[in-house]
């Protein structure tokens, strides 16, 4: 059986009718700044934040309405647990996941992961951590989510400090 075409337009599945945007291993909208990102580079980030490996559970799972960007599979909605050496940060946003491809993140969701996240362990950049925007604990060295301007380095901008985040 043949795959239907399906081209390099990758479109937005919040907006719908928007191209996405590459960046490294995510796919972002500049319109509504939602990110699809693979649990791998998630992963990653939140090693650099806290210097512990997540492991990730997905509560409430159930059918979603939204396809994927990267195939054309309907993702699953979802919460997400991540465990951090036996503590547990429980974001209570609701997230668009594929199994294949990572997770879907509107405009702010991201950025609530990381500040359940930023607190726990270690920190990341290798000197601890300092307080961020709003009271947040984050990493120093990297400037860890945020740039050094506020502008997030995830979203591939930003003016950070060589993070590949």
């Amino acid at each position: 059986m043949t795959e239907p075409y399906r081209d390099e337009y990758l479109c937005c599945p919040a907006c719908r009718d928007v191209a996405l945007r590459a960046f490294q291993t995510r796919l972002i909208c500049d319109r509504c700044d939602g990110m699809m990102v693979p649990l791998d580079d998630l992963a990653a980030a939140i090693l650099e934040m806290t210097s512990l490996e997540a492991t990730f559970e997905y509560l409430d799972e159930h059918a979603g309405q939204r396809t994927c960007p990267r195939c054309p599979v309907t993702m699953t909605t979802c919460k997400l647990r991540i465990i951090l050496d036996q503590e547990l940060a429980k974001p209570r946003t609701l997230l668009d996941r594929c199994t294949a491809h990572g997770i879907w993140f509107d405009a702010e969701e991201l950025a609530k992961v990381f500040e359940k996240v930023a607190g726990k362990g270690l920190g990341g950049g290798g000197s601890g951590l300092r307080r961020g925007r709003g009271g947040v604990n984050a990493p120093t060295g990297s400037y860890g989510w945020k740039g050094r301007d506020g502008v997030p380095e995830w979203w591939g901008g930003g003016g950070g400090g060589g993070t590949k985040w």
